[in-house]
């Protein structure tokens, strides 16, 4: 493993730990405390329906006990939160974990920290730090996929296909 990576790889493991990610659903009234009153007509509107559905001729008992289990459950969605965990392998990464992870290699700020270590270790090329600090004095954050960007630029789908079209021509 290249110095580049697990200096990453170490400050992903600091943030997951520090932001207690572990990829397990649980339990979050954020939802409630920011939208009581969603959560009311949630249940008024259960309250109004369930009503209906058991005096309408064509529903009956069994048709409640099954929109109250639906409702259970699309409530319990709307409770929990799964803080998914951050992996090196995942930077740059779109398919379906986006879904799920969304992409937080774009948002997320490398710490300071790493930057200087990354500045400061002898084995990084000079040309390399030359780019971390352009970038970071242009963009004033700098974010995984910046450094990914920077360090593994022949990762970088764009680079490839560009590469790939100039070959063929």
């Amino acid at each position: 493993m290249d110095i580049v990576k697990s200096l990453i790889t170490s400050a992903l493991d600091n943030i997951n730990q520090r932001e207690k990610r572990d990829g397990k659903p649980r339990f979050n009234s954020h939802f409630l405390r920011t939208y009581p009153y969603l959560c009311l007509a949630m249940v008024v509107s259960y309250l109004f329906l369930g009503v209906l559905i058991y005096y309408a001729p064509y529903f009956g008992f069994y048709w409640l006990l099954g929109f109250s289990a639906l409702f259970l459950v699309m409530a319990a969605v709307l409770l929990f939160e799964i803080k998914p965990v951050y992996h090196f392998a995942d930077i740059g990464v779109l398919d379906l974990r986006v879904c799920y992870n969304g992409e937080w290699f774009v948002s997320e700020i490398v710490p300071p920290e790493t930057i200087n270590a990354l500045l400061s270790h002898p084995q990084v090329s000079d040309a390399l730090k030359q780019n971390i600090r352009r970038t970071a004095e242009t963009k004033n954050d700098l974010s995984f996929y910046d450094l990914f960007l920077i360090a593994y630029p022949e990762k970088h789908p764009e680079k490839q296909a560009s590469h790939w079209m100039k070959g063929a021509a």
